[in-house]
């Protein structure tokens, strides 16, 4: 996974300076890449999954949430290095872009070629961020065309209905083995607010991805956002994207075919379901037996997480969970855990074998303590193991509110100390 970056590239200088022409877009576009970039997925789930509420007030006062790019990198199957790749330029791509939409008025906030990234030290993509308005009212667009070493079943999922307020996501298989996903969500912030997500997500890694509103942050200008589900379709699956992928070069450490996908991949908290670790439906399956006695449980609709809604003593909450494989990742995250400064209602608990127990509460935010909103109990084992489980008052993460969960923090901790994870 990508280790923490500056945005100190011409990418993001671009996005700094697209913000001065357009105020709104410039906490919008910093706080995603902050979120994408420049967090890790354990620590998110330890932090910033309760900061991750701060963080949806903070895009708030922009209007719309959306995570930023993030790719893990491989190369289509008998794919070779080439000295001299035919590299587009920034207008280059804008102008492919541009061909592939209804006719309108682009404006370009930013954009990268090829061979630039999609974020700081990367080569293995390229994206922009556009303002079209094809007449019915100018709107945020933003793509991203990279190569990752993902199966289509992981690199082109629905986000988790969870996070955000869903009014669908549908799935197609085409008959090449790519996946087509359109998911439209609802912003919890600004009244009307539309962000439809579309991937197209090929056999050999390659992928397509748009975010579109209906607007700008914190401005609904529209119905819905620009494309309807047909045109986003039409727009990922074009021909002309073959153009791109040859300017894109192949990664180092690229997994052959058969291979396995690499560690980043799954432990990548863009990935999905991985082979590389235990399905959201395992994780389930594993965590309802270690409720407490007397709980019920339901699986959310529109949800590829490890999510249940569970209901005690006639209190109802959402609870997640999550579980890393051993790696030497894992073991330098758990050292990093402890070097932290703990937030207010944080408590570590070294067991005999060296493991590591931390449980959490957080408000809004992750120095926030009053009122409680967010419970976490957290495994970092020696050996890189790491489970967690997040447990929200409410049963949804944009819902949440004050009183007491369904499942205290010792019952919590209960379940992440469980022998059955170690199997």
């Amino acid at each position: 996974m990508p280790t923490d970056h500056e945005f100190e590239d011409d990418f993001a200088r671009a996005l700094r300076d697209a913000a001065e022409l357009t105020p709104d877009v410039l906490p919008h576009r910093l706080t995603v890449g902050a979120e994408a970039h420049g967090r890790r997925w354990r620590r998110r789930r330890r932090t910033a999954v309760a900061g991750g509420l701060a963080t949806l007030v903070l895009v708030g006062a922009g209007g719309f949430m959306a995570l930023g790019h993030q790719a893990t990198g491989a190369v289509s199957p008998g794919a070779t290095v080439s000295a001299k790749l035919p590299k587009l330029s920034k207008d280059e791509m804008v102008a492919l872009v541009t061909s592939l939409l209804p006719p309108g008025k682009v404006s370009v906030l930013a954009a990268s070629g090829t061979g630039e990234g999609t974020r700081p030290g990367d080569a293995d993509g390229t994206g922009g961020t556009l303002l079209f308005d094809d007449g019915s009212g100018a709107s945020i667009f933003e793509y991203t065309v990279e190569r990752t070493d993902l199966a289509p079943e992981a690199g082109a999922v629905c986000m988790d209905g969870f996070t955000m307020p869903q009014d669908s996501c549908d799935r197609s298989t085409l008959p090449d083995g790519s996946a087509v996903v359109i998911d439209k969500l609802r912003s919890q912030q600004t009244p009307g607010g539309r962000e439809w997500r579309a991937t197209w997500a090929a056999p050999d890694g390659r992928r397509v991805s748009v975010i579109e509103f209906n607007g700008q942050p914190a401005v609904k200008n529209r119905e819905n956002p620009p494309l309807s589900a047909e045109q986003l379709t039409a727009f990922l699956t074009a021909p002309a994207w073959e153009r791109v992928f040859a300017a894109l070069p192949p990664l180092k450490n690229a997994p052959t075919k058969g291979a396995p996908p690499s560690p980043a991949a799954a432990s990548s908290p863009t990935a999905g379901p991985s082979a590389a670790g235990p399905t959201a439906a395992e994780l389930r399956a594993k965590l309802v037996p270690l409720l407490p006695a007397g709980a019920t449980s339901a699986t959310p609709a529109g949800t590829d997480q490890a999510d249940l809604t569970v209901t005690l003593d006639g209190r109802t909450s959402m609870v997640q969970v999550g579980v890393e494989p051993p790696s030497a990742r894992g073991q330098d995250e758990e050292k990093s855990v402890e070097a932290d400064v703990p937030t207010p209602l944080e408590v570590h608990e070294k067991l005999p074998d060296g493991t590591l127990v931390v449980t959490n509460r957080f408000g809004n935010g992750k120095t926030a303590t009053d009122p409680v909103l967010h419970w976490t109990a957290d495994v970092y084992a020696p050996d890189g193991r790491h489970v967690s489980i997040s447990e929200w008052n409410g049963e949804n993460g944009y819902t949440a509110r004050p009183g007491t969960p369904a499942l205290s923090p010792d019952q919590l901790k209960a379940i992440v100390t469980d022998a059955s994870w170690r199997s």
